[in-house]
Formats: C-alpha cells, sequence, structure tokens
C-alpha cells in the first residue's frame, strides 16, 4: 500500500458474481410468500412497463418494489426473514469457485468487502456466516423500528457502488486493489479497481 492511501481493499459484487441468480428476485418471493409476492408483483406492472418504456430508470423501479414489499413492516420481521433466507437459500447458490476465493481470503478479512444492490437484511446475515463483515448494500431506512419504503443513501448499483466505497472511507482515501464483477452494474466499481475480474467464477460464457 502507497503512503498516501488510507486503506486498501478488496470487492466483491454478490448477484451473478458470487452467486448463480439474483438473490433479490428470490428474497422478495421468499419473504411475501407464493400469493402476497404475486399480488405485488401485479401492482408494479406499470412500473415495470414504464421502465421498459425507459420512463424511469432503475433507481426509481427499486424505490418502488421497496416501497411496496417493506413500507410499514417492522425491520426485526425483515431481519428473522432474512436471517432464515440466508440459512436455507443462499447456501445452494453460491458458485464454488467464488467460495473458494473467499476462502483463500481469509486472512485479509479487514479489507474484504461485498458491494452489492441486494439489501443489507440478508446480506449481513450470510456475511456472519462467513466471518465477512464488510457489507455496502442498498439499505432499508428505518424509523422507531419501523421500514418507511425508501432507500437508505443510494441504490448500490452502477455509479452508486463507486460511490457508496468513498463514502465509507469518507474523508480518507481508498484504493480497490482487486475488483470482482459480472454485470453492467459493475462496471464503475471494475474501471477503478487496479485489477478488474470479469465473471470470474462461471464455468461457460453461457452461464
Amino acid at each position: 500500500m502507497s503512503a498516501s492511501t488510507d486503506h486498501e481493499i478488496i470487492v466483491f459484487d454478490f448477484d451473478g458474481t458470487i452467486t448463480t441468480k439474483d438473490t433479490f428476485a428470490l428474497f422478495l418471493r421468499y419473504y411475501a410468500g407464493t400469493l402476497g409476492w404475486i399480488l405485488r408483483i401485479f401492482s408494479l406492472l406499470p412500473t415495470f412497463l414504464a421502465y421498459g418504456l425507459r420512463l424511469i430508470d432503475r433507481n426509481r423501479v427499486k424505490d418502488r418494489v421497496i416501497s411496496r414489499f417493506f413500507k410499514g413492516k417492522q425491520i426485526s420481521e425483515i431481519e428473522n426473514r432474512a436471517a432464515k433466507f440466508a440459512q436455507e437459500v443462499i447456501p445452494g447458490l453460491i458458485r464454488p469457485g467464488a467460495q473458494e476465493a473467499l476462502n483463500e481470503l481469509s486472512d485479509s478479512r479487514e479489507s474484504l468487502y461485498i458491494c452489492s444492490a441486494s439489501i443489507t437484511p440478508y446480506l449481513k446475515s450470510w456475511g456472519e456466516g462467513q466471518n465477512i463483515h464488510n457489507i455496502l448494500a442498498t439499505e432499508l431506512e428505518v424509523e422507531n423500528g419501523i421500514c418507511t419504503g425508501r432507500i437508505k443513501g443510494w441504490n448500490v448499483w452502477g455509479p452508486g457502488k463507486v460511490r457508496r466505497i468513498l463514502a465509507e472511507f469518507s474523508p480518507r482515501s481508498v484504493k480497490i486493489s482487486h475488483a470482482y464483477g459480472d454485470s453492467r452494474g459493475d462496471k464503475e466499481m471494475l474501471h477503478a479497481a487496479e485489477v478488474s475480474h470479469w465473471q470470474p467464477f462461471r464455468l461457460s460464457a453461457h452461464e
């Protein structure tokens, strides 16, 4: 680490990089149940249509999805479901190569970060099982133990990933020595890293 840099970190995206599927979508169904999920998704169809027509961006879609599923809910209830989801569902989604890479970094846990557009409750729970405590993800705004239905800070996607990393260390400086990602949402983070790894744990280009 250079003398001018306060911190040097290794950053992994989560969905698609460490896992084989998008965990946020899976958690919404796990949390609401099949019927509740169907009803909420049906009510969000105008939002998805507006996004498809490019009338709104993905950040606005994320806002509306979070509001529809979590507004007025107790954060303790969400965290309890998130802990079960992390225990029952996520292990079956972890790419073997990703797990091996995380295991190899067991001595670098202080400098290892997960940076994800997924929400923090289940990522933190999964991270605890991996002894990974540096989770930078989309946070739910909470007031008096109740979710407001809004995002606290930013949707940690695209430019929001670098913005979140910089905010975590501000006013100190930080260098991303290695970044691992798999999608457009990781572009800025990968460009900010000294060494970037694109879809490193996939067995084939079609996976």
